[in-house]
């Protein structure tokens, strides 16, 4: 039985692999041996580690095989790897020269997306510890610029609902898995509130035509157990959406939070009186990788967004360009740190939501995921870097927890 069900609550920790380049089976045994069990000894010793893997098309066709997924299975458990969430945002190559908006491909509003994800479970329900509950995270609908009618909305909760289908197959099995939708500015979902809407407009009405002799109290039980959220707090942040209101939205809509994926947004404070901060930002600005960024006015409100860091202008002109206080980017920053370069980072707002979650009890997943990091380890020794910057962020991560 899960751990928060059977009253205990121990958070577990955790970081996403997809930091590192790895589509195929083979290349994922690669990053374990060289990262992620180097990261598990400084971090953890001889205790057990948890372990967020992200696994795209490529890594799920060569564990569909039950020998692989044995062998897998066997290699995580004597090396002390306990997997308990998977990353299936990005379905195709997240390590390609370039990947911007295709990070969105294959949608919600697409076949593949439901296909490829009730496989994932599939594979995970066989590699989940027992007496863990398990997490998906997943895209949050669609790309928004295309589309954001009716139509699309019900697409995409059909398309939910068949996975939520498989996932009630595999719990009947005794392996309990959610499904995570992750909002993030400039999909369906950019906050909980879209989230809470279209569970209550879509996806509920939708399941209860379809219910197939269930109860009406079944239908939607089931529904607001395994349909969650993952919220990345980099992604709230980069919105000027606070966290911890947006959790207490989620609750107070009974819905639940499946992970929480523990990240930093970069901000300058005051642009037009920080230039040489504004030329970091833009300076940033990189060929693989979206960077959405916000600007807001002294009230709070956002006045000013773009898709990526291309956008932002040469140098901010008063009177030509909008007259926001703070600027604040959506890439993900290593999360220990308070500033880089004379940019600041949402630290403290992370913080705070680590510990309202804590509190709370919301979710015992817990994920840190700065796959930019090959951006901030710069030349030399990536790897030893990316192992001491990964390390370092967890055990600021536990320290947190601890203090």
């Amino acid at each position: 039985m899960n751990a928060r069900l059977a009253g205990r609550y121990k958070p577990i920790l955790g970081y996403s692999t997809n930091v590192h380049r790895g589509e195929t089976l083979e290349q994922i045994y690669r990053f374990l041996r060289d990262y992620t069990i180097p990261v598990k000894e400084r971090v953890f010793g001889r205790e057990p580690a948890g372990l967020e893997l992200r696994l795209g098309i490529g890594g799920a066709r060569d564990l569909r095989a039950a020998g692989a997924r044995r062998r897998f299975g066997e290699f995580l458990a004597e090396r002390g790897l306990k997997l308990f969430s998977i990353n299936a945002y990005p379905l195709l190559d997240y390590h390609a020269r370039r990947v911007k908006e295709k990070v969105y491909e294959p949608s919600w509003t697409e076949d593949s997306r439901a296909r490829w994800t009730i496989a994932i479970a599939r594979i995970f329900a066989d590699l989940l510890p027992p007496g863990v509950e398990g997490s998906i995270s997943t895209l949050g609908g669609a790309y928004r610029r295309k589309g954001q009618d009716l139509r699309t909305l019900r697409r995409i909760a059909a398309r939910y609902l068949r996975v939520i289908d498989a996932l009630l197959e595999i719990e009947r099995s005794g392996r309990r898995i959610v499904l995570a939708v992750e909002p993030e500015p400039e999909t369906t979902f950019e906050t909980a509130r879209d989230f809470v809407e279209f569970t209550e407009d879509e996806m509920l009405p939708l399941a209860l035509e379809r219910r197939r002799g269930r109860t009406r109290g079944r239908v939607e039980e089931d529904v607001r157990r395994l349909f969650t959220v993952n919220l990345d707090t980099c992604h709230l942040s980069t919105l000027f959406e606070d966290p911890v209101v947006n959790l207490r939205l989620l609750e107070k809509a009974g819905l639940r939070l499946g992970k929480l994926h523990v990240t930093s947004a970069l901000a300058v404070k005051d642009p037009f009186r920080s230039p040489a901060a504004y030329a970091d930002l833009r300076s940033l600005d990189e060929p693989r990788y979206l960077h959405q960024f916000c600007g807001a006015g002294r009230d709070g409100t956002v006045i000013w967004r773009g898709l990526d860091l291309d956008e932002l202008p040469p140098r901010l002109v008063r009177g030509e360009h909008p007259g926001v206080v703070e600027l604040r980017s959506h890439f993900h920053a290593p999360v220990y740190l308070r500033r880089f370069r004379r940019l600041w980072t949402t630290r403290d707002e992370t913080e705070r939501v680590v510990r309202h979650v804590v509190r709370r009890r919301l979710t015992e997943h817990l994920v840190v995921e700065t796959y930019t990091w090959p951006l901030f380890a710069g030349r030399g020794d990536q790897r030893a870097r990316l192992v001491r910057g990964i390390a370092r962020e967890l055990r600021w991560l536990r320290g947190v927890l601890t203090r």
